[in-house]
């Protein structure tokens, strides 16, 4: 069904002077109006209670109780977005401050070793914001004089480095949720044909299959920028992820200079 402001915009050239008036207070004021009689809102609006009738009925309503519907409607989706926008500051603050908790937590040593050790490291991702992420973490490895392979999301990446992957190679999986059946049937598969990866997850926070399959995790939360039902793609920021690769990536180059010093 579409909404209050779809039908202004499609029927708009329709109405004259007097009603673009009309329909300008009630979408300004839908709270409001939406609590008055018709009666009460042409009292307020100094026009008669038909020419509120007709403005329904130029608009595609049925009547006024339609419209009344819909201004209710138009309100709770404000007050939704109202809600959102002021809640995410502090979410986002507490999602980063989840992540330097969790990061102070993580002892690092051994994944180190492994990486400074490696003949190959592989990135591996998901989907489009994980692929993101993957090259954000490839570039920040990069600027530490660590290479990096990302792989394209396709199973047949897994299968071909597989071939030729050495012992101690670590491959870096991303992913949203680490449940994604089809490739931990692969990661299964490749565990029991090739045991010279080692896995390294990197998931939402919470438990999940990738990270059960996994030598090493990494969790972050994720932080919805609207709780508005009719968005319900594209909402979730990633910041946390991105926190934690500067994280780690900082920690690993504090541990990389020592070690060669040490040398």
């Amino acid at each position: 069904m579409a909404n209050l402001k779809t039908m202004v915009y499609k029927n708009g050239n329709k109405l004259n002077d007097s009603e673009k008036q009309i329909v300008q207070f009630v979408l300004n004021n839908p709270k409001l109006c939406s609590s008055l009689s018709l009666s009460k809102l042409s009292k307020k609006l100094y026009v008669s209670e038909s020419a509120i009738f007709r403005l329904c009925k130029k608009l595609g309503l049925s009547g006024y109780s339609e419209l009344k519907f819909n201004l209710e409607e138009l309100a709770r989706q404000e007050e939704r977005n109202i809600t959102a926008k002021n809640n995410f500051p502090e979410e986002l603050a507490s999602g980063i401050n989840e992540v330097q908790k969790y990061f102070k937590s993580l002892d690092l040593n051994k994944l180190f070793q492994d990486i400074s050790k490696a003949n190959n490291i592989y990135i591996y991702s998901t989907g489009w914001q994980q692929e993101l992420i993957a090259q954000y973490l490839s570039h920040e490895l990069f600027m530490i004089g660590q290479h990096t392979t990302v792989l394209p999301s396709a199973i047949d990446e897994l299968r071909t480095i597989s071939r030729y992957a050495k012992n101690g190679d670590l491959l870096f999986i991303i992913s949203y949720s680490g449940d994604n059946a089809l490739i931990n049937n692969e990661l299964v598969k490749l565990e029991l044909t090739n045991d010279k990866f080692k896995y390294v997850s990197f998931t939402n926070l919470k438990q999940n299959k990738l990270a059960l399959l996994a030598e090493y995790n990494f969790y972050y939360p994720t932080i919805v920028f609207s709780k508005d039902s009719e968005y319900t793609d594209g909402k979730v920021a990633f910041t946390p992820a991105y926190y934690l690769i500067d994280l780690f990536i900082s920690e690993y180059f504090t541990w990389k200079k020592n070690y060669e010093e040490g040398e």
